[in-house]
């Protein structure tokens, strides 16, 4: 039991990142993502590029049990509104029990206003390669993935911010 509890503590502290030096990593070709359908918090199945057209989508995959993930959550916030006519930001939750775990951390964290999308059986990670908690995915408007974070970054640092508008 011991060893089992070991091996648990071992994958999650994997699974989750914050490293100071993460960056935007650029792909040398973009890599096509094609449209996403996902499920809401209410069970509704939704493209998740179709409400609202975008230069850039930032697709973060997060979770509740992730510290870097939650930290990042109100830093993607700002970076969304201070951008507003040219980026959304879509938070994808990989919690195992979404149904139980969102709801009480949205309104402990008072985030009632981002809706989360659920890929709590992973096939979205896995068909994009997401292995690391927190990552996100910067899409371009034709759906091409054209950088990603892995871990955690300061989104509203001026040194990224300058990186950043060059995409836009």
């Amino acid at each position: 039991m011991k060893y089992l509890f070991i091996v648990i503590i071992f994958v999650i502290s994997n699974l989750s990142h914050s490293y100071e030096n993460n960056q935007l990593l650029l792909n040398n070709e973009p890599k096509k993502v094609g449209s996403i359908e996902l499920r809401t918090l209410e069970g509704k199945k939704i493209n998740i590029f179709n409400t609202e057209k975008k230069n850039i989508y930032l697709i973060n995959f997060w979770a509740t049990w992730c510290p870097p993930c939650i930290k990042e959550i109100p830093e993607l916030l700002k970076l969304e509104q201070k951008y507003k006519k040219d980026i959304r930001v879509i938070f994808i939750s990989v919690d195992l029990n979404p149904k139980k775990a969102l709801p009480k951390f949205l309104e402990k964290k008072k985030l009632g206003n981002i809706e989360p999308f659920l890929d709590n059986k992973l096939e979205l990670a896995k068909k994009l390669k997401v292995k690391i908690m927190p990552t996100t995915l910067v899409i371009d408007k034709d759906l091409n993935e054209i950088s990603r974070v892995e871990g955690y970054i300061d989104w509203l640092d001026n040194k990224f911010l300058k990186e950043f508008e060059k995409l836009l």
